[in-house]
């Protein structure tokens, strides 16, 4: 039984003949084709290359312009929804601008004392004025060993040894620390007081004083009267020498202690430099003591979030703008004026991006939990418009309602996250689902540009066809022309024999 070889398994000189052979064969049916056309005609004096041109194009034209159609129509669709995407992005623009609480940081602050702390403001913080008075700052408890020659001078004689750490204050926490014997060198020390992990840390530094003994042991603790810890040696054999030892008289030694500010004539003790608790949305950053009560005065200002709503306010109409016009079969713009008419998708979106920034907030504050409260609202044209006035007595009397209804007081939520982020929050996420490769928009235009695919190829095919059905009527019309020219000859032999006839019979009856 003869077998098929699968075009895939041919070989390269096979497949270079192949498509040798059809070209040759195209060339002759295109040379055979000329051929026919230079002579159609000439029998019958009819222009029977044009007819038969004008019969294929009676059939080739209102398919190919059915087909045409249809890919021009996809192609005013895909525009369409590239601009519904390239506004709707603008619009996940101004809301991105609004969907973290940070970005309601608008507190001006002015510090008398900026040397001895720093002030940071958040979205919670109130305008008022503040009275501060660092008396003490947090520290970490810093020993220092007393110097020794080497970090490889053995401090036991090369024989085994431990050390007790105790760490924490009031209630210290002891642990043991075993050195081998050979380990009891100060580097060796240091990296077994790190491997323990108790908190503590260790350091060998080289001062480079010139002395004989120039490396010493540094220990640190966490900051706070708490990271409080001691250290004691345990030769266990040998006799110590030359021992470790950390001398209370080492000026670079360095107590642990918690921080104590005063404020507004309250104090507070903390462990750390970083107060986030004592002023409401404020951060304090302590650096050094305070010589005199230093003020904070804080102001609110309003003008970034003005400024971020009224871009929010101009994204939306200018989608609004393109959702009209895409679907207005009066629309006068030529790149993507009327291309998405009767288009479902032109509805819904411009639904849901208005119960997106209008609807009521997934996290209301306590007086205000919408847009319309904030001075935003929507005419019968589907235009936003915002009342400047409204806005801004919302922001002097509501500020945190404001903040937590648009942002949920959230921070950095990824468009994945299910979380409740509020008006502008949830609106990003929403729209990118939209604008995402599963979104209505991209699904929608993908369907188009696949069908344009499809009807290319159909183009491609009906042309085929045509010129096959070309070549078949050229070929028809030849043999036609031929017999007209066959009958023609005989009509002219004949019409000569009986002039000839009637000639020899005229003469002899003369």
């Amino acid at each position: 039984m003869a077998t098929t070889t699968p075009t895939s398994s041919l070989s390269s000189a096979t497949s270079s003949a192949l498509a040798s052979s059809t070209a040759a064969v195209a060339a002759a049916n295109k040379a055979a084709a000329q051929k026919l056309v230079t002579s159609l005609g000439a029998g019958s004096g009819v222009d029977v290359s044009a007819l038969a041109q004008n019969l294929v194009d009676a059939e080739r034209v209102p398919k190919e312009n059915a087909i045409n159609a249809k890919i021009t129509k996809n192609e005013s669709r895909i525009s369409g929804y590239a601009a519904m995407s390239f506004v709707l992005s603008g619009v996940q623009t101004a809301l991105t601008a609004l969907k973290d609480q940070n970005n309601f940081n608008a507190l001006g602050v002015a510090n008398s004392n900026a040397a001895a702390f720093s002030v940071t403001t958040s979205a919670t913080g109130t305008a008022g004025s503040h009275e501060i008075e660092v008396l003490r700052v947090a520290k970490a408890q810093r020993s220092v060993s007393d110097g020794v020659a080497s970090g490889s001078t053995p401090l036991n004689g090369g024989l085994a040894m431990s050390l007790t750490m105790n760490v924490g204050s009031p209630s210290p926490v002891a642990s043991t620390i075993q050195l081998a014997a050979g380990k009891d060198t100060p580097q060796e020390i240091v990296n077994a007081i790190n491997d323990a992990k108790t908190g503590v840390t260790a350091q060998l530094v080289n001062t480079g004083d010139g002395s004989a003994t120039p490396y010493q042991i540094v220990l640190s603790g966490a900051t706070g009267a708490a990271g409080a810890f001691s250290l004691t040696p345990n030769y266990l054999a040998g006799a110590g020498s030359p021992g470790l030892s950390f001398s209370n008289v080492n000026a670079a030694n360095q107590t642990a202690t918690d921080a104590l500010v005063k404020v507004d004539g309250i104090s507070y003790t903390r462990t750390t430099n970083t107060l986030t608790d004592v002023v409401p949305g404020l951060t304090l950053g302590l650096k050094t003591t305070t010589s005199s009560v230093a003020t904070i005065d804080l102001t609110r200002d309003n003008t970034g979030v003005k400024e971020k709503m009224a871009a929010l306010v101009t994204a939306y109409n200018d989608a609004q703008t393109i959702f009209k016009e895409v679907s207005d079969p009066k629309s006068s713009l030529e790149t993507y004026g009327a291309t998405l008419l009767g288009d479902s998708s032109v509805r819904s979106i411009k639904q849901q991006l208005r119960e997106m920034v209008m609807g009521q907030s997934s996290t209301p504050g306590t007086t205000v939990g919408a847009l319309w409260q904030m001075g935003v609202s929507i005419d019968m044209q589907g235009t936003m418009t915002l009342d400047n006035t409204k806005l801004e007595s919302v922001l002097s009397s509501n500020y945190a309602d404001v903040v937590k209804t648009f942002t949920g007081n959230q921070n950095g939520l990824s468009v994945y996250s299910t979380a409740n982020a509020g008006v502008a929050g949830d609106a990003v996420k929403k729209i990118s689902k939209l604008l995402g490769p599963t979104g209505i928009l991209q699904t929608q235009s993908n369907s188009a540009t696949t069908q344009n695919t499809k009807y290319s190829e159909d183009l491609t095919k009906l042309q085929t066809r045509m010129d096959n059905l070309l070549l078949r009527y050229q070929k028809q019309f030849s043999a036609m022309d031929s017999l007209v020219g066959g009958v023609n000859a005989q009509k002219t032999s004949l019409k000569s024999t009986f002039e000839g006839m009637m000639a020899n019979l005229t003469g002899k009856s003369g």
